[in-house]
Order: structure tokens, then C-alpha cells, then sequence
């Protein structure tokens, strides 16, 4: 692999890594239970999700997470 496409990569997953933390950090702990999760679940599932994007894929191929308005 050459070194652009993965310094691309590399990023892709960090920004993706970030979205995702970002996006379950936002729900209560409630909220999380209700998902089966604990507020010490989000690094690792975080990773998992940005272990998901591919090389060479643009961002619109890659999964997508709903955003979800919760109150």
C-alpha cells in the first residue's frame, strides 16, 4: 500500500473513531443501557466502528450510523 493511501486511511478511521465517540458521548447512561452498553463500552466500540472503514473506499460507500435526535 502506498504511504498516501494509507496516511488516508489512517485519517479516515481516526475521524470515524471520532464521530462515533462523539455521537454516544451525547447519550445518557440510561440511554446506553437501553443499547447495551456502559459509558465504558464507547473507546471499544469506537474502535470496532472505525476498524469498519476500508481502504480506498470513499466516504459516501462506507456504513453509515443514523444520527439519532434523542431528548
Amino acid at each position: 500500500m502506498q504511504l498516501l493511501s494509507m496516511l488516508d486511511l489512517t485519517f479516515r478511521r481516526w475521524q470515524r473513531y471520532g464521530e462515533v465517540r462523539r455521537e454516544l458521548a451525547t447519550y445518557t447512561d440510561r440511554e446506553l443501557a437501553d443499547m447495551g452498553l456502559y459509558r465504558s463500552d464507547l473507546p471499544q466500540v469506537a474502535r470496532e466502528a472505525a476498524a469498519l472503514v476500508q481502504p480506498g473506499k470513499a466516504a459516501a460507500q462506507q456504513p453509515h450510523f443514523a444520527k439519532v435526535a434523542h431528548s
